[in-house]
Formats: structure tokens, sequence, C-alpha cells
């Protein structure tokens, strides 16, 4: 066995070692920036939907003031009716928050993070 192949197969093999090493690191930098992407995406929808939803319900509890005072009875009362309203719901929401905020939440960004990409495998 000639000295010079031994050596030629060495230097060609650490070579491909090393292009393995950094297409592996390129991957998980791929992979990572896939995951803060679509986490940034989940939170960026979920703060507009908030949004949107503080303001219908805004403009709905505005409606029911005005039209509480004009059918019914003093608008002070709608008013009040609106306050006791978001007070019962405030009490609602904090008593259920791991069920209806925390439990989801955490399973959806779990699902995100944790999500294997078995395409490359």
């Amino acid at each position: 066995m000639e000295p010079g192949k031994i050596s030629d197969n060495f230097s060609s093999l650490t070579e491909n070692v090393k292009d393995y090493v950094n297409l592996r690191i390129d991957l998980a930098k791929l992979v990572i920036t896939e995951k803060i992407a679509r986490l940034s995406a989940f939170f960026l929808i979920a703060v507009i939907f908030f949004i949107l939803a503080m303001f219908l319900l805004l403009f709905l509890s505005i409606f029911f003031v005005f039209w509480f005072g004009d059918v019914i009875g003093p608008a002070w009362v709608g008013a009040l009716i609106v306050t006791l309203f978001y007070v019962c719901s405030g009490f609602f929401i904090f008593y259920r928050r791991h069920q209806l905020f925390i439990n989801p939440l955490v399973s959806h960004l779990t699902k995100i993070l944790m999500e294997e990409n078995h395409d490359n495998d």
C-alpha cells in the first residue's frame, strides 16, 4: 500500500467531516430562524386580534350605554351594567386563566418549538 494514498484518503475524510459539520451548523441556524419567525408571527397575530377584540368590545359597550340611555333608562345605569359585566368577566377570566389562556398558549408554543422536521433525516 502506498503511503501517499492513505494521507490522501485521510485528508479527503477530514474535508468531508468538516463539510458535514458546517452543513449541520447551517441547518441548525435555519431551524432556529424558522422557529423564531413562526413564534414572531404567532405573537403578532395574537396582538392584532387582541387589539381588534378590544376595539370591538369598546364600541359595543359604548353602543349599549347609548342604547340603554335612549330606550330603557338613564345612561349612567347602562354604564353601571357594562361596568358590572366587565368586573364579572374579569373575575371569571382570572379564575379560569389557566384553562382559557395559559394551557393553550403553552401547548401551542411547545408545538412550535418542539416540532421536528423529518424531511432532512
